[in-house]
């Protein structure tokens, strides 16, 4: 009797053992994840598209993200780091205009993960350096102390009817990265300023590739 109890005791026993197995509990692979997920929690993947205040100062974003493979054919500058900001057709409520005189200044960096180690990324902002009645002619400067302040980028417009709240989208940009391969990345931001000019704003930052020229 006591050699049967034995035998179904061990039988339950390596049971277990297998199910914890294959639910990968014990292994140190996958026990602890990197320091990045950590961190962040689950690993994203890009386009980023991350709900975000614009209207106090040290507000702080730190995400791991995967970007694929892009598309074999695309006409799209690549990836920018930036914000879409919400308002209603017609901006009724001057929405952009207060944007813009109030831009968002943040401190940002980005990092490959690659072989255990974070490689750094540079950001890259694309500048309007014509004056005056110039043709607009755009240059890239690297970001300095790895500081990035919001410029105009483009408009969504939705064909809503003028003044339906949040119909349409206003895009900014911070920069973008030199390095945009597929793979895994860290991105790390903090909010410098308090701008309680933009309280109430609906905001996203975003890591997302150009539109198609």
């Amino acid at each position: 009797m006591k050699t049967k109890q034995t035998q179904h005791w061990l039988k339950a026993l390596l049971m277990g053992m297998l199910t914890w197995s294959l639910l990968g509990c014990g292994t140190p692979g996958n026990a602890a994840a990197s320091g990045a997920e950590a961190a962040t929690g689950d690993v994203l993947r890009a386009p980023l598209k991350i709900p975000m205040p614009l209207d106090k100062a040290g507000h702080k974003v730190d995400v791991t993200f995967d970007v694929p493979v892009p598309p074999k054919v695309s006409h799209s500058t690549g990836y920018f780091l930036g914000l879409r900001t919400l308002f209603a057709p017609s901006d009724p409520d001057g929405k952009i205009a207060t944007i813009d005189a109030h831009p968002v200044e943040v401190r940002v960096t980005l990092h490959r993960l690659l072989g255990g180690k974070e490689i750094p990324v540079q950001f890259w902002n694309r500048v309007d350096v014509s004056k005056g009645y110039e043709p607009s002619r755009i240059e890239s400067f690297p970001l300095k102390d790895d500081i990035a302040v919001s410029r105009r980028s483009f408009t969504e417009y939705s064909g809503a009817p003028p003044g339906r709240p949040d119909a349409s989208t206003y895009v900014l940009r911070f920069g973008g990265p030199d390095e945009q391969g597929p793979g895994r990345y860290r991105l790390r931001l903090e909010t410098r300023n308090d701008i309680p000019q933009l309280h109430g704003y609906k905001a996203f930052l975003v890591f997302e590739r150009a539109p198609d020229r």
